[in-house]
């Protein structure tokens, strides 16, 4: 959890004395550019030892937390024995919710930038046994069946009855039924046939794995903690440590058993009410009764000339592909309702089934793995995994705690878009000469600073990992599933491309996204010029910074070819010079803060506006008023002024509709057709910075 000054101290002996006890203090980790932030680490043993050196921080800087629709004793016990504090599950003053269920797109929405959540929105696409089924069938379909053949043969009845029914005439089974939306083994069962199946609710139906690995004759299957920070770009992690839990009947496949539970299902809900449940009251000692941890599994399995490694290496591509099924919708949906980058986390719950032949099967992924500690071995695995998760995600309060927010902080997060759109273009407006754009242009692009702030978190977050494993993305894992992303931004590409660009594979879809947006937008643009410019993509055997330098030049070339810039330029030298007037520095802050869709609404409205999206994507539109002819051939497009009446652009056009908007420049409020290109070249690629 990062930190900064929760509350302002009245002195500065103060000041000085929270600096030299934080600064070697064993809760505090340092982040940021120039490792200033402190960042809260979690440790474990609190659970047990509650000692006051670990509650000072989080008391010092008022963090606080709530549990919402769900009993986490485990939780409360971890941020309580840091010092935060609980608050009502109402209470909007919180740094943390813990909640079990998904939260409300209003909720969402509401979060401030230093609060965070334990669920993304629409994470049922994963956890709901349908929607991960329809997923993954998708994802079948689409890049081949034994690719993603992680599930067993699945239906969704009652729609796909008559589909069940022919496979169980050609292999009548048996069959695991399953509700749709239950956990803990409830409503689960196994039939022989369709005849044994009722009609009146939605349910899965599963092959049912037959062959089960067997530890001392009994079925088992794993429970894997998997954490994921971030869906843009897709950050996941795999905690080392899970559990092994055992049915408490040894395993037979006849017929006659059909109905024992305690026998085919291995969650720990069902088999504790069996009266051949043992477990273990020595925390050391992690392979004996009816749950171990999942290291003593595999060291058995070792024992036993298994290939462990090959097992592991099929579990974690396993979770990545499960993790990508669900991808795009819970990106998507984030784009949607929630308001920072940083709001959400959510630690899944990965049931395995290995099977003889060494092969694991995904039965389910739980929204809210349990975090009970029923047993010693519970408490020893689950403590050091949450205290670790809670110092990997981090920074519930980037800048201020909910009762210390400064008005100056309120009024940054609360700045009007338009306000800050307006006051940035006037700058743009008034511009007196055509230099300092050529120069801006001309200058070798910078990488977005969002783009280098996410890239920073995640290193820290690498840094914090505690017992995570990052799984995706690693020099490997991105060569191999890169490909199955859906939600194809350049957020994924970039991060691949700085933390491993000797290995990172240049996708398709990546190459596409800065640089030859670039050019396609160059290319288009020159089209419509009466002097030939020269456009190519370069190489990429150069150097990022030297393709860059490339880019720029024929940006700049561009700039100086336009017509109509010059015309606009020579029409605001004419203005009256206190109407050019404009304070540098909140252009300077509209530059800094706009996001790349504050950019792109921009870039909407001109087009929209002109109807023509010919200045800065090249369409060869024609102008009634050119009064060219076209002898043979497509009339040229002219300007008159700065107005445009050519055809609408519809690729442009697919955009949102923006409303009529106006630009002041100091006296009164000017058409917002009246910006120079050169501005949207700016808007078009957020990138090019002065």
């Amino acid at each position: 959890m990062s930190l900064d000054c929760g509350r302002k101290p009245e002195h500065p002996e103060e000041t000085h004395a929270n600096s030299t006890q934080t600064e070697d203090h064993p809760c505090i980790a340092w982040s940021g550019l120039s490792r200033k932030i402190p960042v809260l680490v979690f440790h474990a043993e609190t659970v047990v030892s509650k000692g006051g050196e670990f509650r000072d921080i989080g008391e010092r800087y008022n963090l606080a937390f709530k549990i919402v629709r769900t009993e986490s004793r485990l939780v409360r016990s971890i941020l309580s024995s840091h010092g935060f504090h609980e608050v009502h599950p109402n209470s909007n003053d919180f740094n943390l919710m813990w909640t079990g269920i998904h939260l409300k797109p209003y909720l969402l929405r509401g979060l401030q930038d230093f609060q965070k959540v334990n669920h993304f929105p629409r994470s049922y696409e994963l956890t709901r046994k349908d929607r991960l089924y329809k997923n993954i069938q998708r994802m079948q379909q689409v890049h081949g069946f034994k690719r993603f053949h992680i599930i067993p043969q699945s239906f969704i009845l009652p729609s796909e009855y008559q589909e069940f029914c022919s496979s169980c005439a050609k292999d009548k089974g048996p069959w695991i039924i399953k509700p749709v939306a239950s956990s803990r083994g409830r409503g689960i069962y196994l039939v022989s046939s369709p005849n044994q199946i009722p009609m009146d609710e939605n349910i899965l139906v599963s092959r049912y794995i037959n062959n089960p690995l067997l530890i001392d004759d009994f079925k088992f299957d794993v429970r894997l903690y998997v954490l994921v920070t971030s869906y843009e770009p897709l950050i996941i992690y795999l905690y080392e440590e899970g559990l092994a839990r055992f049915a408490t009947v040894k395993y037979d496949h006849a017929a006659k058993n059909i109905k024992n539970q305690f026998m085919h299902l291995t969650n720990y809900s069902v088999n504790k009410k069996s009266s051949d449940y043992v477990s273990c009251d020595d925390p050391e000692v992690e392979d004996y009764g009816n749950k171990w941890s999942m290291s003593a599994m595999l060291r058995y399995l070792k024992q036993e000339g298994k290939d462990t490694a090959l097992l592991m290496g099929q579990v974690e591509d396993l979770v990545i592909k499960a993790v990508l099924s669900a991808e795009q919708q819970i990106a998507t949906a984030c784009k949607m309702y929630v308001p920072h980058r940083n709001n959400c986390f959510e630690l899944y719950g990965f049931d395995v089934l290995i099977d003889s032949n060494l092969k694991p099967w995904l039965l389910e992924v739980n929204l809210s793995p349990s975090l009970a500690c029923d047993a010693p071995l519970d408490l020893k695995i689950k403590a050091s995994m949450i205290s670790d998760m809670f110092s990997l995600v981090g920074e519930f309060c980037p800048f201020r705690t909910p009762w210390a927010r400064s008005t100056e902080y309120v009024g940054a997060a609360q700045h009007p878009l338009s306000l800050r759109i307006k006051n940035g273009l006037r700058y743009w407006c008034c511009l007196p000469c055509i230099a300092p754009l050529r120069s801006a242009v001309k200058a070798t692009l910078s990488s977005f600073p969002l783009q280098l702030k996410v890239l920073r978190k995640i290193k820290e977050e690498n840094e914090r990992r505690g017992g995570f494993i990052r799984i995706f993305p690693t020099p490997e894992t991105w060569e191999l599933y890169s490909g199955y992303l859906e939600y194809k931004t350049s957020m994924n590409c970039m991060l691949a491309t700085r933390l491993f660009p000797e290995r990172a594979v240049a996708q398709t879809w990546c190459s596409v996204c800065p640089q030859e947006l670039v050019v396609r937008f160059l290319k288009r643009a020159a089209s419509n010029l009466q002097q030939d410019l020269r456009v190519a993509l370069p190489s990429r055997r150069l150097p990022l910074a030297d393709r860059r330098r490339i880019l720029s030049h024929q940006l700049g070339d561009l700039v100086s070819l336009s017509q109509e810039t010059e015309q606009m330029v020579k029409k605001m030298e004419r203005l009256a010079e206190e109407e050019r007037c404009v304070n540098p520095d909140v252009f300077q802050e509209f530059v800094e803060e706009a996001s790349e869709s504050d950019l792109e609404e921009v870039l909407t409205f001109y087009t929209h506006k002109n109807k023509s999206a010919s200045v800065f994507l090249g369409t060869g539109c024609t102008n009634a008023k050119s009064g060219v002819a076209s002898s043979g051939r497509t009339s040229q497009r002219t300007v008159e002024g700065t107005s445009r009446q050519g055809e609408r652009d519809s690729d442009a056009l697919r955009l949102l509709g923006i409303r009529e908007k106006k630009v002041c420049n100091g006296k009164g409020w000017l058409p917002f057709s009246t910006l120079p290109p050169c501005v949207f070249i700016q808007c078009a690629m957020p990138w090019v910075r002065c």
